[in-house]
């Protein structure tokens, strides 16, 4: 019992080392980008190209789940459309896998190195890029600390522990369904694909699972149980941001069930790009959402619609916003529209001032639902508003113009 335990807290608190590297990793990507992601935002919003580019950036510094439900909150906020927000939602899918493929980088035994020169960058430096990016390598060597962790608590069992996984029938419908089954709960209660992807890295270095197909499921279910943060996020939003929320647990359902349909043909591919059981783990992941994303991305204005008729409602859209990046070039329509979003913003602000009034008088919880995501709405476009006054400044202005935009929104 007791080398059992032993053995329980080792995994469970190298998981936790992975889960809190990976959180720190992706919290200083996030912070080193800054304003820059919203910048980005506004050319996403053009072609369905640069929408998955951005997407993928995302997903890359902050894995699907998260990138999602910033992508509802755009939508929320009228920054974005459903349509625009498609193949986003496609490439923060992509973006995870890419960075799921350094995570299977055989690094681990440098992780003290990389933890130490994080460690000197985030005491040391005063810049705030320098810092942020010292935070990042130093949740990267976490993150490679926690699976050495895991994988050496349950190396010694390997050839019990493999006896009893090669039990289970994966080659089978059966087994396939079970190993899927498991790897969405355990996705869904972690509430984090790269979590299961990175118990799958584990398995794999402790050579307790020694076939592609006995991971095949437990990645494929990852797909699926990260759709559940963002569902839950979009409770009580507008109608289009629940769609995008949809439109993400459609597509991981669709891509998966595609992938299985070609399974023997993934077995068969995957050992050619690789040998290393290791990387056809992390290529399945990728070449999974790849191919997904080669079939949603031509059509997604037809997903659109196809999610409109799917979670049908009278609820009108959200009042777009009025930042056209195009209107840079002319300074005065910009300000024009910056004012008119201000308007916006104002309305918005009235509104959640009336149920404010209300749930003083009687404490509905709808109403304070409504105040709190009111508010995320309008700091969503606060920052949108500031990063577009910011690059309208950064053209030539004249004197008047120059005094407005500096003035428009303080």
């Amino acid at each position: 019992m007791t080398e059992t335990a032993a053995v329980l807290l080792s995994l469970v608190g190298g998981l936790a080392l992975f889960l809190f590297g990976m959180s720190l990793m992706t919290d200083g990507l996030r912070q080193a980008v800054g304003g820059g992601l919203r910048i980005l935002l506004t050319l996403a919003t053009r072609n369905r190209v640069r929408g998955l580019v951005f997407g993928a950036l995302l997903g890359l510094i902050t894995h699907s789940g998260p990138a999602v439900i910033m992508l509802i909150g755009f939508v929320n906020a009228g920054l974005m459309t459903l349509a625009q927000a498609i193949p986003p939602v496609l490439g923060a899918n992509l973006g995870t896998s890419l960075s799921m493929q350094l995570v299977a980088l055989r690094i681990g035994d440098y992780c003290y190195g990389v933890m130490a020169l994080g460690l000197v960058l985030t005491l040391v430096s005063k810049r705030p890029a320098v810092r942020q990016s010292g935070r990042t390598l130093l949740g990267f060597g976490l993150l490679f600390l926690g699976l050495n962790t895991s994988s050496a608590a349950i190396a010694p069992h390997r050839e019990v522990l493999g006896r009893l996984l090669a039990r289970v029938p994966f080659e089978r419908p059966l087994g396939l369904m079970v190993g899927l089954l498991v790897s969405v709960g355990w996705t869904a209660l972690l509430q984090s694909s790269g979590a299961t992807i990175g118990m799958c890295f584990v398995l794999v270095s402790a050579g307790v699972v020694s076939d592609l197909r006995q991971v095949f499921p437990l990645v494929l279910g990852a797909h699926i149980g990260t759709c559940l943060t963002p569902l839950l996020g979009s409770l009580g939003m507008h109608i289009e941001a629940r769609r995008v929320a949809v439109g993400h647990l459609v597509f991981n359902v669709l891509t998966v069930i595609l992938v299985i349909g070609l399974a023997p043909l993934v077995y068969r591919a995957l050992p050619l790009l690789s040998a290393d059981l290791l990387r056809q783990t992390a290529n399945l992941h990728t070449c999974s959402m790849l191919a997904g994303v080669l079939l949603f991305l031509p059509l997604s204005g037809a997903y659109a619609r196809l999610l409109r008729a799917l979670v049908p409602s009278r609820q009108p859209p959200p009042q777009a916003s009025l930042l056209d990046p195009g209107l840079l070039e002319y300074p005065e329509k910009a300000l024009c529209a910056a004012i008119a979003e201000l308007q916006r913003m104002a309305r918005l602000c009235a509104r959640s001032l009336r149920l404010a009034l209300g749930v003083l008088v009687a404490m509905r919880p709808r109403d304070v639902r409504l105040v709190k995501l009111n508010e995320n709405v309008i700091d969503e476009i606060k920052l949108a508003m500031k990063d577009y006054l910011t690059a309208l400044t950064a053209r030539y202005l004249s004197r008047r113009p120059a005094a407005e935009s500096g003035g428009v929104y303080f």
